[in-house]
């Protein structure tokens, strides 16, 4: 059987053989698709359709992926007097299907392509993606001029009402690198059909599960690892997980002391795995004690929408829309303030005042990893002049709670991760997200973008604001959690 590539699945095949043939022969085996990955995909579709309008005069192939027959032919009677410009329109070349976003008439016989990202800039990848476009566009008799990445333009202020499509996007030529790749396509395209019709390819897992997209049959080809598995040392690289796979390790556990290779980082881990106990080091204390009661641990949320949904917003900008602050006095009481935005239109401004009002003047104020709080609190004042000064104060006043862990906390179940998510459950047994509706701040950014668009209302709107509700004031509580352990630790030490 002759299986036919398309752009999406070259891809696939660049980044892994055995990721092309599972998703071939056996879409059966791959990762359920998440929430956040049906929402990357719906986004994508709704920037392209977007950018057409840059392209007066276009005309569109509407057959779907399981239609390509028809497409392929919708394709064909509209070449014989090609429209201004073609979007998705379909080719085949020696066993390949392309569906160019925009194919642009010159008038001449000869085309411009222009590929949609909904991206903010040119990475890697999309060079490949618009590569294997041209060749077999060429391939299929089209002469094509140039190409380009069209992509969203991040420094482009919307000020409401209808978008400024020609600075909203942003369109970059790409032709010398694609004319580049050109001579190594018929091979690579090659060695993938012949793949395909062999037996499954056996692979090794590596850095290239995760680059430059997570595979979507992870689960599938990481389940026989171990539960501390080699693949979480520290920036571990391929050859090193190939030289251990080579020697039978699959377990952190089994490493050799002197296996070569390894960083100074990875023997670390390597030796707390094996000794089994937690180690706490002398600068804890120290880096603890420059906090200043009343302590404030905080917590943002934040959503981004690829297309700007306030005026003086931009593409992909973190808009806050809640706050949790749980406020240590000195004689150890906890006090709980939150807030979270409901009403229509920009929560920003709320979200500054209701904020600076919380936090007052005194205090540090904890976060953990603390720079995207920082980051936000940044864009906020410049978005927000009239605040400006009272929010650098506020910046000022930060302390990382995940700086002191990085530094002198050596756990057997961290194995050199840091995320809260890991460090909770290894360091505090009171608390866990695993009942709420919400576990991470993926799911509660899209779930309230989702209710910002209105997509979401009435009872389940109000279902999904208790849920964020409950799982921002879960953050600020397993940092107060956190701390207080650390404290008990650096005391004992």
């Amino acid at each position: 059987m002759v299986h036919r590539l398309s752009k999406s699945r070259f891809q696939l095949g660049l980044q892994c053989g055995k990721l092309l043939w599972l998703d071939s022969h056996r879409r059966e085996l791959a990762d359920p698709i998440t929430e956040l990955q049906q929402h990357i995909f719906d986004t994508g579709t709704t920037v392209g359709a977007l950018a057409r309008e840059r392209f007066a005069g276009g005309v569109l192939v509407a057959e779907d992926h399981l239609h390509s027959a028809e497409a392929l032919e919708s394709t064909r009677l509209l070449m014989a007097e090609p429209p201004a410009a073609i979007f998705e329109a379909a080719f085949v070349h020696a066993g390949v299907l392309v569906r160019p976003d925009v194919l642009v008439s010159l008038g001449d016989g000869s085309w411009d392509l222009y590929e949609v990202k909904s991206s903010t800039k040119v990475k890697p990848e999309n060079i490949s993606d618009v590569a294997v476009q041209v060749w077999v566009l060429e391939g299929a008799g089209l002469k094509i001029r140039r190409a380009n990445l069209v992509h969203l333009d991040n420094t482009y202020v919307y000020q409401g009402g209808e978008y400024d499509l020609g600075r909203l996007f942003s369109a970059e030529a790409v032709t010398a690198d694609v004319r580049a790749w050109q001579p190594a396509i018929p091979d690579l395209v090659s060695e993938m059909l012949a793949m395909l019709e062999g037996p499954e390819p056996r692979r090794r897992v590596g850095k290239y599960c995760d680059n430059p997209y997570t595979c979507a049959f992870y689960g599938y080809c990481h389940a026989s690892l171990p539960e501390r598995p080699i693949t979480e040392l520290p920036r571990v690289s391929d050859e090193l997980i190939a030289a251990l796979l080579g020697e039978g390790i699959t377990c952190i556990d089994d490493i050799p002391p002197l296996f070569p290779g390894l960083t100074a980082a990875q023997r670390t881990v390597c030796e707390t795995v094996r000794r089994g106990t937690p180690e706490y080091g002398a600068g804890l204390a120290r880096s603890l004690g420059r906090l200043e009661h009343p302590v404030h641990f905080l917590d943002f949320e934040t959503f981004m929408s690829a297309l700007p949904l306030y005026p003086c917003t931009r593409s992909w900008q973190q808009v806050p829309f809640e706050w949790s602050d749980d406020v240590l006095a000195a004689d150890g009481s906890l006090e709980h303030r939150e807030f979270l935005f409901q009403g229509e239109g920009d929560p920003r401004p709320a979200f500054a005042e209701t904020l600076l009002d919380a936090l007052g003047e005194e205090g540090s104020i904890v976060a953990y990893h603390a720079s995207f709080e920082d980051m936000v609190l940044r864009e906020l004042s410049d978005g927000l002049p009239e605040h400006s000064e009272a929010i650098e104060r506020v910046r000022a006043r930060l302390f990382d709670l995940e700086k002191p862990v990085k530094d002198y906390v050596q756990h057997p179940e961290l194995r050199g991760r840091t995320s809260i998510k890991v460090v909770l459950p290894a360091l505090v047994d009171t608390l866990s997200y695993d009942d709420l509706a919400i576990h991470e701040g993926g799911t509660a950014s899209l779930r309230y973008l989702r209710c910002a668009q209105g997509a979401i209302t009435g009872v389940e709107r109000a279902q999904v604001l208790a849920d964020l509700r409950a799982y921002c004031g879960t953050d600020t509580m397993a940092m107060v959690k956190l701390y207080r352990v650390l404290r008990e630790a650096s005391a004992a030490s």
